[in-house]
This record gives structure tokens, C-alpha cells and sequence, in this order.
């Protein structure tokens, strides 16, 4: 807060006002995992890539049928994690896997057995040794990273593994492979019926003439672009190019 305040003071004026749990990682009780809600806003335009600026029924169709498309694609692969028994997706299990193969060249030093508290030190070729506190009943190390992510770190792997506890009760269950099979399995998405066999509406859509105003040149927009206007505007500088070099070439040939 403090760099913030030195850098914009109505910016850091503007944050205090806010709670700090509904904007800060440090004191949002873990709930959020690491997951910010622009995250969940990418993931989604990650799907919808390319539909902007069509016609509103184009729009609409992309956005079921891509969305059903992969709805169906992480139904196909919880099925087979179910068949495999394993018991997390494979980007949680290989996250899993890599804190815990680096965890095997940590000293961890037992306090507390029925608290299940240790440290866990860390030895970097060249530097000078680092020291963690571990609390498993917790679910807390000094680096911070097991509340952030709710993943068991490296240095909580390695007292895991002293302890000889089992892993999966240290990681929550919404990473598990029953609940990634349950939210791509329940049945969101049925077939559409033909236009022929909609219900008649009983409403008339009518257009309001006086809410556009439609001014001389080019329509400025003020919303703040993303990666998806850049991929357009450059595949559409891509096609110009082509389309003017294509163009060029048959005005040379047809000069000769």
C-alpha cells in the first residue's frame, strides 16, 4: 500500500475505501485459490475467440455450440482421469508431482506429531540456506504459496512424506477428479430444436430509432482492447496484405 500510495495517492485512497478481502490475496481467507475474477473472464473470451463484431445470431450460436464443444471435451477427459483412478485433473497432478519430486531435497526437521508442525530447510547451491515453518493442520508454510493455491508447496509435501500421511487429505476437494467429472457431467447442455418447432412468441421486438445517433466517420469505441482485438486486427492487416499483393499481381499481369 505503501508504493502504492507513492505512486497514485487517489488510487491508494480508492483501495482503502474497499475491504481488503474483496481485492487482496493476503486477506481473502483462501477462498479464491489463487483465482482473481479476470482470470475466469479470460478462460471464457479464451472460448469465445473470434466471435466479436459478427451478426447477434451468429454470436449467439458460437457461444452454445463452442461452449457445449467444450463442455463435452473435459467430459471425455474426466471420464478417462475416473477410469485411470487418478485421483486429481493432470494439471493439478503434475503440480502435485513436481512440489513433491522438489521436496525431496529438502531437510525437514519434526517438532510435533499430533500438531503436525516441522521446518523445512532449503539448500541452494551457491546461497546461503532458507528455513520454512510448516503447519499441516493448518494447511500453512512460511512461503506462502500452499494458502495462496490450497496445492501443498515443496516444504509441505516433504513433512507430508516424514509424517507418512496421505497427500490427498492435504489437497481440497474441489481439485479432485469427482469434482471436475461433476462439473462438466451434470447435463447443462440438450439439443436444439429445429426453427420449425419453436413456440410462436407472443411478444414483438421493436427497434428504438432514437437510441442510435449515428455520427459522420468511423464509430469510436472507449472500451479498453484486449488480446482479442489485437488477434483480430492483425489477422485482418494479414488479409489486407494478402488481398493487396494478390491485386497487385493481376494488375501487373494483366499490364503485360
Amino acid at each position: 500500500m505503501r508504493q502504492i500510495e507513492g505512486l497514485c495517492h487517489g488510487a491508494h485512497e480508492y483501495l482503502r475505501a474497499i475491504d481488503v478481502n474483496k481485492w487482496t490475496f493476503s486477506y481473502d481467507g483462501g477462498h479464491r485459490y489463487g483465482v482473481m475474477t479476470t482470470n475466469i473472464s479470460e478462460a471464457i473470451n479464451g472460448v469465445l475467440k473470434g466471435t466479436r463484431r459478427l451478426p447477434i445470431t451468429a454470436i449467439v450460436s458460437a457461444t452454445f455450440t463452442r461452449s457445449k464443444n467444450a463442455f463435452q471435451e473435459r467430459e471425455v477427459v474426466a471420464m478417462n482421469l475416473q477410469q485411470r483412478n487418478q485421483a486429481w485433473p493432470d494439471d493439478v497432478f503434475n503440480r502435485i508431482a513436481s512440489n513433491n519430486k522438489l521436496g525431496t531435497r529438502h531437510s525437514v526437521d519434526l517438532y510435533n506429531h499430533s500438531r503436525q508442525t516441522a521446518s523445512v530447510t532449503v539448500h541452494v547451491p551457491g546461497t546461503s540456506s532458507r528455513t520454512f515453518r510448516v503447519s499441516l493442520l493448518e494447511r500453512a508454510c512460511d512461503c506462502g504459496q500452499w494458502r495462496l493455491s490450497g496445492i501443498p508447496c515443496s516444504h509441505a509435501l516433504a513433512v507430508i512424506r516424514q509424517y507418512v500421511l496421505d497427500i490427498t487429505l492435504y489437497v481440497p476437494e474441489c481439485y479432485s477428479t469427482i469434482e471436475y467429472a461433476l462439473t462438466y457431467t451434470s447435463g447443462f447442455f440438450a439439443p436444439l430444436a429445429d426453427v420449425e418447432y419453436w413456440d410462436e412468441p407472443n411478444f414483438q421486438l421493436r427497434h428504438n430509432p432514437g437510441r442510435r445517433i449515428r455520427r459522420r466517420g468511423r464509430d469510436v469505441t472507449t472500451r479498453i482492447h484486449n488480446e482479442m482485438d489485437w488477434a483480430q486486427t492483425h489477422a485482418r492487416q494479414q488479409y489486407q496484405a494478402q488481398d493487396g499483393a494478390g491485386t497487385s499481381g493481376q494488375g501487373s499481369r494483366r499490364r503485360r
